[in-house]
């Protein structure tokens, strides 16, 4: 990046140089004020989108929907910091769980009132994505 910064900035000195030879002084430094302008929104207009979003890579966004006949009971922990979140689930319906911590994420789907498990895994949340599970 500085590379590019550098190499910019003494191509403009060049072109700057190579207008005073055949303009007079008050176009130049009109020219000159032109390209400082641009030169300044290339160097500021460098933004991260995540910045942009507030998101900075840190959360993220997990949203189940239930296409089954009857609710669900869903539970979801962390595995590193052992947060834990548990959502029911109605038929046709669906609950979000917002700005979850990254990484890897363990959930427990179970029919609400029972103690049996209808799917156990792993689901990795990266940063500032938003995930939707439909559970059919």
């Amino acid at each position: 990046m500085k590379k590019r910064q550098l190499g910019l900035i003494l191509s403009i000195t060049c072109c700057l140089g190579a207008q005073a030879q055949t303009k007079t002084t008050d176009q130049v430094v009109v020219e000159g004020g032109k390209v400082l302008v641009e030169l300044i929104k290339v160097l500021s207009g460098d933004k991260n989108k995540d910045e942009e979003t507030g998101c900075k890579g840190r959360h993220a966004d997990l949203c189940i929907t239930n296409d089954r006949d009857t609710s669900l009971t869903v539970t979801i922990n962390h595995r590193t910091s052992d947060e834990q979140h548990e959502l029911v689930i109605v038929y046709g319906g669906s609950e979000c769980s917002l700005q979850l911590p990254v990484g890897v994420w363990t959930y427990d789907l179970k029919l609400t009132g029972t103690l049996t498990s209808i799917r156990k895994g792993d689901l990795l949340i990266e940063g500032c994505n938003n995930v939707t599970m439909t559970i059919k």
